[in-house]
């Protein structure tokens, strides 16, 4: 299994070039980040050279819409498509293959049809520019039980089909485990149905969004059973570690690896 580490929730005390090596350090070979607003693509990109890490995704805008417009309106299109071509952008210099997508949140006044047809418009439009530089969209369904309530998009069947729907070979679901155990359960038996279109994973423990063995999820072997079905894209780390960064990360790996709690 790839295994990699999201950035923006380790080594927060060092500027985000410096957490590209630390995480190399710390054995992983795959890492990403949150909104590019604050980095510096040509630097990211040379940060991640030197350490041998190759950068997974950036994400287009905030969860909610705030940042970016979101897609559940119509009226936000044209921001939204603005944003998308400045990440889409800044990937391409920064030497990142991929964007993740989040719908925004639930449109006061609009159906659900109304809401799903919007999404589906959006995404055909930006999955038009991601195929023009080469870059793959991933679309996040979140838990809005906890962490975004509001949130549109809340289902890994409903995000899978909407992957299908829009039909371009850059649009793929990402997979998050911690959101979606808390939505849906039966992680396996999702990801077994909808594997046709997952591009990427997410993980954490829950309750409390910490390490991987301070939860209810069993990790170890889950990602055996992933890698059985022939899952072969990133599994990755977005925890808020309770130990040093260095230190959760290694035992995450050992955990994963050896299928022992640390």
């Amino acid at each position: 299994m790839n295994f990699g580490v999201c950035l923006e929730t380790f080594f927060t005390d060092l500027p985000f070039p410096q957490r590209i090596g630390k995480a190399a350090a710390a054995g992983y070979r795959f890492a990403e980040m949150w909104l590019p607003d604050d980095k510096d693509p040509g630097e990211v990109r040379i940060a991640a050279e030197k350490a041998g890490v190759t950068l997974t995704n950036a994400v287009i805008g905030s969860t909610d819409g705030s940042t970016g417009g979101g897609l559940t309106s119509p009226a936000k299109r044209e921001e939204w498509l603005q944003r998308t071509d400045a990440t889409l952008a800044f990937c391409r210099e920064a030497g990142i293959g991929a964007a993740i997508v989040c719908t925004g949140n639930v449109v006061e006044g609009m159906s659900e049809t109304e809401m799903m047809q919007s999404v589906l418009d959006g995404l055909r439009e930006t999955a038009e520019r991601a195929e023009r530089a080469g870059i793959t969209l991933i679309l996040e369904p979140l838990n809005t039980k906890h962490d975004h309530p509001g949130y549109w998009c809340d289902s890994s069947d409903k995000g899978a089909e909407i992957c299908r729907r829009v039909g371009s070979p850059r649009m793929k679901l990402l997979f998050d485990c911690y959101h979606m155990q808390i939505m849906e359960g039966d992680l396996v038996g999702h990801i077994k149905r909808n594997l046709d279109v997952i591009g990427h994973m997410h993980s954490a423990g829950h309750p409390g969004r910490h390490e991987l063995w301070l939860g209810e999820t069993n990790y170890p072997f889950l990602v055996r059973k992933i890698e059985e079905l022939g899952y072969r894209g990133v599994f990755a780390l977005e925890y808020m570690p309770t130990l040093a960064s260095d230190e959760s990360l290694r035992k995450t790996l050992d955990y994963l690896r050896t299928d022992r709690s640390p």
